[in-house]
């Protein structure tokens, strides 16, 4: 019901008529009725009333405009100036919420010129009810929606659906099906983010005596274009009716959106947090205490997620159905949480040196010996050799490696690189030597912090 609903106020925001009709309509409604329960005194005056809305209403519109022209002037720096003019050239709503407020500022100033303000005509009941249901009601949509349009997602999506229209009038379009054998397809219908999955439906949905093999193709958060396929069913042959029937109700059950929500996915903030840090070390903002602030809550969910299992509780529940979906892994998060910091951050040694702090913070939590593989590899990537060498030695070689050219620097990485070997070693200790690999690692970490700690200058 509440899919439904927003999407009935989606199609009506699309078109200025619909929602004239729907706002007359309203008006209308609350009028006769304030009309017919209280008719008011004849003789009655309701000039200074009329005017004090009217005032409100122009004050309201001047100031919104005046939010939003800075709003989109920001926006359009961020983006492209280009932005403004499909602001009010394709958003209705926005034309539907100026030009409203200017008929009712010019209603009520009219119902006073030509004198329609007696307390006992519906005329100024109108314009009273049309007023508050503009103040109440529109003002605080049309906050929201600015809100929402001025959003980079939403812009882009904008972008996409006019140019994607402009596509499908002028050229023919080949429709392309999917068939495997033996296998039902149920078809994304709109383009969007995989905003969530209801689980408990999918279980109203599917037997626990299923038998066929039910895979969701996309994990939660990631873009779905229309036409792709959501859900793969590998039937069995008594069970292919029952899913060709229930396409639609499955289908149902996946909730595409222009935006990524924390419901359900764990990226998304990770990838906040990411961006926030990659923006305060970039040089035009060189802000590195927010963004060593984002890494140091990067490592508390890691850590977070490197004691949880691998597979949602959810999944579990549906696994018994047979019902598989697709979720990330600790190694995709630990990549999503540090890769691109990294990648952006590693000419500054204090962004490099956090890195490694608090990877070694996660390491002590974790007891699972491919996770320990996965950490142990994030350090490794951060090509830090040159630390287990003399600098002397390495800037006579043809390719200087090293960014740090204070031996200061150096020597701060080489306390916190050599800290993190420790850490290893003794978590690795812990977890048992059985594993040959986890073996191997140990000696190699032993000769590391031996070599590191010898090159301090």
């Amino acid at each position: 019901m509440k899919r439904k609903l927003i999407s009935l106020h989606e199609r009506i925001k699309q078109d200025w008529k619909y929602l004239t009709l729907l706002a007359y309509f309203i008006v209308a409604i609350l009028t006769t009725m304030l009309h017919f329960f209280r008719k008011g005194q004849e003789g009655v005056l309701l000039d200074g009333y009329l005017s004090t809305l009217a005032g409100i209403v122009a004050t309201l519109v001047v100031t919104t405009f005046s939010f939003v022209f800075v709003a989109l002037q920001l926006a359009s720096v961020q983006f492209s100036p280009r932005i403004i003019r499909s602001f009010f050239e394709y958003d209705h709503f926005s034309r539907f919420f100026l030009w409203s407020f200017l008929a009712c500022v010019g209603y009520l100033m009219g119902l006073q010129y030509f004198g329609f303000s007696d307390a006992s005509l519906i005329y100024p009941k109108f314009g009273i009810v049309g007023a508050f249901y503009l103040i109440l009601l529109v003002f605080p949509l049309f906050i929201h929606h600015v809100v929402d349009n001025i959003n980079a997602s939403s812009i882009t999506q904008n972008i996409a659906k006019r140019t994607i229209k402009e596509i499908g009038q002028l050229y023919e379009v080949a429709d392309l099906k999917f068939e495997k054998p033996n296998t039902i397809l149920i078809i994304n219908k709109e383009s969007g983010y995989l905003d969530s999955i209801q689980y408990k439906g999918l279980c109203r949905l599917i037997p626990e005596n299923n038998i066929s093999k039910v895979s969701v193709k996309p994990h939660v958060g990631s873009f779905v274009p229309e036409g792709m396929p959501l859900v793969e069913v590998i039937y069995a042959a008594d069970e292919r009716e029952f899913y060709e029937q229930k396409k639609t109700q499955i289908a149902n059950q996946f909730i595409i959106s222009k935006f990524r929500s924390y419901e359900q996915d764990i990226p998304f903030g990770i990838r906040q947090l990411v961006d926030i840090a990659i923006k305060a070390i970039s040089p035009a903002v060189n802000d590195p205490t927010t963004a060593l602030n984002c890494i140091d809550y990067l490592g508390n969910i890691i850590k977070k997620a490197a004691l949880s299992n691998s597979i949602s509780k959810d999944a579990e529940i549906l696994q018994k159905r047979n019902i598989y979906i697709r979720e990330f892994n600790f190694e995709q998060l630990v990549d999503l949480a540090f890769d691109q910091i990294y990648h952006w951050g590693k000419e500054d040694y204090i962004i490099v040196r956090h890195l490694i702090k608090t990877i070694s913070f996660i390491i002590p939590f974790v007891h699972d010996s491919q996770r320990l593989y996965v950490l142990f590899a994030q350090v490794e990537d951060m090509e830090l050799s040159f630390l287990k060498e003399n600098y002397e030695e390495l800037i006579k070689k043809e390719e200087n490696v090293c960014p740090f050219k204070r031996a200061e620097h150096r020597n701060s990485l080489r306390d916190y690189l050599a800290d993190y070997y420790e850490i290893a070693i003794e978590q690795i200790n812990k977890t048992g030597l059985a594993d040959l690999k986890l073996k191997s690692i140990k000696k190699s970490y032993e000769r590391n912090r031996a070599f590191v700690l010898r090159h301090r200058e």
